[in-house]
């Protein structure tokens, strides 16, 4: 799971240096619906907390971070959506009453600093404003979290496809109100096209697949973990597949943000 997005960072890069990010993410979604329609029965009385959720998860989260990605490098985005583990624990504490110590809120202000601080200080506006997307895709990501916990009685599938049916109609009729300068077909080159079938088959169905199950069997703080990988992953499949170099300021945040996180985790097991 953790590999799987950690490269999907980097193919999302990829993505949307071809093509617009709004039709990016009305295409990824259009695709997914369409590979999840088998799961498209749902009982009346969720369709209400469903849509909530596409609105949050679809439109809020993914189209989000493909704005966002449009602007800072993987690199740099991977560091942020590390944040959403610990985020989700935070939300956790607040609105199900599990296990949270003092010391890992620390930790988790700690982490933000070493991740968005070195971004805001030597990037332009655009990618500190990137930054900031990605930072508030990654708060709906961890309320998204938390309604899921509230529908376990739809499967994960299901909750995929609807997510898509009603998030890609809404990312389409945005690019529509604001096309890119780039003619529509020239922005469905071989990358662009590679990578939406990645992130479509790998991170939104067989992923998000796992750690949805993973979060309702075992709880939110008993499986961040090993999200602590996913950064690492990123960056050396952005140096290797994209060329991206993390300034000496940025790698000086990147090690507080990996070492704040490992004292998150490792404060969350200890006795209290």
């Amino acid at each position: 799971m953790v590999t799987i997005w950690g490269l999907n960072v980097v193919f999302m890069k990829v993505g949307v240096t071809d093509m617009a990010p709004l039709l990016y993410t009305g295409m990824r979604f259009t695709l997914l619906s369409l590979l999840l329609l088998p799961f498209f029965r749902i009982p009346r009385e969720a369709i209400g907390q469903v849509i909530g959720l596409a609105m949050i998860m679809g439109v809020g989260h993914f189209c989000l971070l493909s704005i966002g990605l449009h602007y800072v490098d993987s690199v740099v985005a991977g560091l942020i959506l590390l944040l959403g583990a610990p985020l989700s624990s935070l939300l956790a504490f607040i609105f199900l009453n599990e296990r949270l110590r003092v010391l890992q809120m620390v930790a988790v202000f700690a982490a933000a600093m070493g991740a968005l601080v070195p971004t805001l200080l030597v990037g332009g506006v655009e990618i500190q404003a990137g930054a900031l997307l990605i930072l508030l895709c990654v708060c709906m990501w961890a309320v998204g979290n938390l309604k899921i916990r509230n529908l376990s009685n739809l499967s994960l599938l299901t909750l995929q496809f609807w997510i898509g049916f009603i998030s890609a109609p809404l990312c389409l009729l945005a690019y529509w109100l604001n096309p890119a300068d780039t003619p529509l077909a020239a922005q469905f080159t071989i990358n662009s096209m590679l990578s939406l079938a990645y992130v479509v088959c790998g991170s939104s169905i067989l992923a998000y697949w796992l750690w949805y199950q993973l979060i309702k069997l075992h709880g939110i703080n008993s499986v961040v973990n090993y999200v602590l990988l996913q950064p690492v992953v990123t960056m050396l499949a952005g140096y290797l597949i994209l060329g991206e170099v993390m300034s000496g300021l940025q790698l000086a945040g990147a090690v507080i943000t990996l070492l704040a996180m490992w004292g998150f985790y490792h404060s969350g097991k200890q006795p209290l």
